[in-house]
Parts: structure tokens; C-alpha cells; sequence
């Protein structure tokens, strides 16, 4: 492989890694997705490099995108779901090339992306905090609201929601990052940070992602301590345990009686009230689906819940409720594999330390997926795939050096 190829692969992924969390408090994170997947692509082409395409992936992939392409003929609107086909088409290639790149890098090149990627993670972190002050303190205007408004953009609490989900995700790997040089005494000031100045925005999707992140933690430090070899079927489990129940926890009765009651937060009641809904249309077709992108028009979505909210605005709010609904069981089983296996192989190499903090990454992106976006938005299946690659290219390839082990075991 040349060096200008080389050079292009990390230049791509080290871009995504640094900019993917800095980028998104400005709702710039498929315009990044769009170039960086452009760039290993040209690498992939200039190097003849798409034997290095992982083949798992790249076979689940293709069956994917196959069933997606034969729920046109049954969608509720051919149309959209052509044009989605289409995207989904683009993501997944681009995020298989990141992939391949990741795997081709030198050891320099991984060192270089790991870096990026925790230096991006506290860049976005910096701004994020002197807004979490300024709210705490009630301040007004705050930074943002004030930058904003001076640009004459409208102004929303909502905004940073984004950007908060995805530092409670990529506060895991980049903290074992971290601690290759300093030590986890000092690498888990990182997510005891994003705790402290998460709750001060308006994501409960990026708070209920840190709590998961952290019980994970914690039960695959006893799994490790009591079985390690279990601690390789955690995240296929968990995977394949929730996208097999989620369509059946919106109508039990325990969890309506909790999350549907009024006078709760709007949000709150309102959400249940989607995923009920959803539940109901994916049992009338659980095997074929409405077809990809069909949450948009799905039948009595539009219509009002007592004269407040639509019963599905848009998409479920869950990830895997939306590929139930959208691509029945053999859509949803497909993804559920092909995240396992991007899963797996993004941390497959990784040490003790890494792999403890890759599945708290994991737990933290299923939480996201399961409470909030929409499936195939660009921005969200963006960002999962310059995670995931960039997680790759950190913790793939030689295993950290013995100095640097012994640092993070000491710690």
C-alpha cells in the first residue's frame, strides 16, 4: 500500500474520530460522515484494497440491503422507501470503507486515531461545560443562546440533545485511550466528567446511556473476575435478548401503567404512547414489515392522542422498534447480526481495560438507540460507524506495549 494511501485512510478516520463530537453541537455530523466515508473510499479504490472489506459485515450488509430492497414492493410509500434504499445503500458502503481503512492502518496511524478521538471527546466537552454552568447558575442568556441569537438563529434548550448522546457514548473508549498514557487513575476523571455536566441538558436519552454504560461496567468487571470467556457472548446477548423483546415491552401492562400515566413529563408519556402504537402495527405484519422508511406514512401515525400529539411522528424513537416495524423479522434479525459482528470485531483486539470500556461504549449506544432518533437518520447511523471505525483503529492491530499494560493494571 503507498503512503499517499495510508495517508488518506488516517486523515479520514482521524478526522471523523476528532471533529465527530465537536461537530455535532452544530448539527454538522452527516456533512463529516459524507467526507470521511468519501475519503476511504478513495483510499479503498486507489489502494485495491476491497479485499481488506471485513467479509462478515460485508455479507450481512448485502442481505440487508437485499431484504430492504424486496420491502419496496409491499411499502406504504414506494417512493420514500426507494430514496431511503438509496441512502441506506451510501451509509453502509461508507461505513464498510472506514472499516477497511481501520484494519489497514500501521501502528503510528492507530496511535494517531485513538488520539483524536479522545482529544475530540474533551473538546466537545469543554463547551459543554461552560453551557452546563451557565444554565445551573441561570444564567441569561447563556453561551449558546447568546451565540445563537446574535447570528439571528433560533435558540432551543433542545439543541445540544446530539451531542450530549454521543459523549455518552464515546467517553468510554476514549477514556481507555487515555489511560494507555496515564492510567485509569486519572482516565476516569473523563466519564466522571461527562456525568457531571450531562444532566444539565435536556437529553434523558444521554443520561439513561451513561447509567446503562455504567452497570455494564460494572457487570462485565464481575463476568471478567468470575468467567472471562462469558464476557465474549455480553453484547451478542444483549443484542439479541432486546431485539427480540422490545416489540412486546410497549403493551405490557406494567410498563403502560408506569410510562403512560398523564402527568408525567409530556415526553415521557408521549414516547410510550409511540412505541404502543408501533408494537401494534409491527404485530399485524411481524414477518414482512411495512416496508423501509414507512414510519413516515404509516396508517392513523398522523392521527392525535387525545387531541395532543401524533400517535408516531415521524419515525418510533427506537431503533429497534423502527426495523420491526419497517423490515419485520428478518430486517430486524439481519441488523441485530450485522451489529454484533461490527461490534465484535471493533473490539476483538482490545485489552482487558479496552474491551471493559468498548462495551460500556455498546450499552451506551443501545440506550440512545432504543429511547431516541431514528434508525436510518444519516447524522446517528454516521456517527455509529466513526465510532465503531475509529474504535477499531485504536484498539485493533498490536496489543498495547508492555509499559503501557503495566501502567493500567497498576491503576
Amino acid at each position: 500500500m503507498g503512503t499517499g494511501v495510508a495517508r488518506l485512510q488516517v486523515v479520514a478516520l482521524g478526522l471523523g474520530a476528532a471533529l465527530l463530537a465537536p461537530l455535532a453541537i452544530i448539527n454538522a455530523v452527516a456533512p463529516l460522515y459524507t467526507l470521511v466515508a468519501l475519503l476511504a473510499v478513495a483510499a479503498l479504490i486507489a489502494g485495491r484494497g476491497w479485499r481488506g472489506v471485513p467479509r462478515v459485515p460485508l455479507l450481512l450488509a448485502l442481505a440487508l440491503l437485499g431484504w430492504a430492497a424486496l420491502s419496496i414492493l409491499w411499502a406504504v410509500d414506494p417512493a420514500r422507501s426507494a430514496r431511503g434504499w438509496a441512502s441506506l445503500a451510501l451509509s453502509l458502503t461508507g461505513g464498510l470503507a472506514l472499516f477497511a481503512a481501520a484494519d489497514a492502518l500501521s501502528s503510528d496511524g492507530r496511535a494517531r486515531v485513538g488520539r483524536a478521538l479522545a482529544l475530540g471527546t474533551i473538546a466537545a466537552l469543554v463547551p459543554l461545560t461552560i453551557e452546563a454552568i451557565a444554565r445551573a447558575r441561570g444564567w441569561t442568556p447563556t453561551p449558546q443562546q447568546w451565540l445563537l441569537e446574535s447570528a439571528g438563529f433560533a435558540y432551543g434548550p433542545h439543541q445540544l440533545n446530539r451531542v450530549a448522546a454521543l459523549v455518552a457514548i464515546a467517553v468510554w473508549p476514549a477514556a481507555a485511550i487515555l489511560a494507555r498514557h496515564a492510567g485509569w487513575r486519572r482516565a476516569w476523571l473523563l466519564p466522571a466528567w461527562a456525568a457531571c455536566v450531562l444532566p444539565a441538558f435536556d437529553s434523558a436519552a444521554a443520561l439513561l446511556a451513561l447509567v446503562c454504560a455504567a452497570a455494564t461496567l460494572v457487570l462485565a468487571v464481575a463476568i471478567d473476575a468470575w468467567r472471562p470467556r462469558a464476557l465474549r457472548i455480553l453484547a451478542p446477548a444483549a443484542i439479541a435478548i432486546g431485539v427480540a423483546a422490545m416489540p412486546m415491552l410497549p403493551n405490557w401492562e406494567p410498563f403502560r401503567a408506569r410510562f403512560t400515566e398523564r402527568a408525567q413529563g409530556v415526553s415521557i408519556w408521549h414516547r410510550a404512547e409511540i412505541w404502543s402504537f408501533v408494537a401494534t402495527r409491527i404485530a399485524e405484519r411481524p414477518l414482512l414489515g411495512w416496508g423501509l422508511d414507512s414510519a413516515r406514512s404509516m396508517p392513523g401515525g398522523k392521527d392525535l392522542i387525545d387531541g395532543r400529539a401524533e400517535r408516531l411522528p415521524l419515525h418510533p424513537h427506537n431503533n429497534i422498534l423502527q426495523l420491526w416495524l419497517e423490515l419485520g423479522l428478518p430486517g430486524a434479525a439481519l441488523m441485530a447480526i450485522l451489529a454484533s459482528a461490527v461490534a465484535r470485531r471493533a473490539c476483538a483486539q482490545a485489552d482487558r481495560a479496552g474491551r471493559l470500556a468498548l462495551l460500556a461504549a455498546l450499552a451506551a449506544a443501545l440506550a440512545v438507540a432504543a429511547t431516541g432518533y431514528g434508525v436510518w437518520q444519516a447524522w446517528w447511523m454516521g456517527a455509529l460507524w466513526i465510532v465503531a471505525s475509529a474504535v477499531r483503529a485504536a484498539f485493533g492491530g498490536v496489543a498495547p506495549g508492555p509499559a503501557s499494560h503495566d501502567r493500567t493494571e497498576r491503576a
